[in-house]
């Protein structure tokens, strides 16, 4: 589906622009799943006015053997941030208890929106453009952009459907996207 990422383009040593970063617009996406996995991105803007995925976490309780509870994976969430702070949580719309879970841990939840062909049209033209990076610690997110693809079953229907596997990361990925940069002036998604 992105046959437009281009690791050689689109991946950084994040560390090595630091410099550039702004404090204070920072974001976590999430994709939330119980025996699917659970995805969760930190994201930074930059003074160039990009957006920087900083890092990942990945969490499949089917991989893992256990499923983690809405409290424990909160708990995640605090510990691999650390002392950052960050302006709200962009979470899955159908993470319901998971947004009661950290809603009463102190987070701001913002409901992520979740139109998946506006936003795979949107991730393209940001990755197009040049707008979003993604840091070479976020393995999974990287592997997921190569295994990305259109479901031949619906597309002989005459529908556009991606196949939903390999896509946790990525969804949180176009959560942030179209929640959180749709919404700055002068983005335009390609139709």
């Amino acid at each position: 589906i992105y046959d437009m990422f281009d690791e050689a383009r689109h991946v950084r040593d994040i560390k090595d622009l630091l410099q550039l970063l702004i404090n204070g617009n920072r974001y976590v996406s999430c994709d939330y799943g119980t025996q699917n996995p659970t995805a969760f991105l930190f994201w930074q803007q930059g003074a160039d006015k990009k957006w920087y995925c900083r890092r990942e976490y990945y969490y499949s309780g089917r991989d893992k053997g256990r499923q983690k509870t809405d409290a424990e994976f909160s708990a995640d969430l605090k510990k691999w941030l650390g002392n950052i702070e960050i302006r709200a949580v962009i979470l899955d719309p159908a993470a319901a208890s998971f947004k009661a879970q950290l809603e009463k841990d102190g987070f701001k939840v913002k409901k992520a929106k979740n139109d998946v062909l506006d936003g795979i049209r949107l991730v393209a033209t940001l990755l197009l453009t040049g707008s979003i990076f993604i840091d070479k610690s976020c393995e999974n997110l990287i592997k997921e952009f190569a295994s990305y693809i259109w479901d031949a079953k619906a597309a002989d229907k005459g529908e556009d459907k991606p196949v939903k596997e390999h896509d946790h990361a990525l969804d949180a990925l176009r959560y942030f996207c179209m929640t959180i940069i749709k919404m700055r002036p002068g983005i335009r998604i390609l139709k």
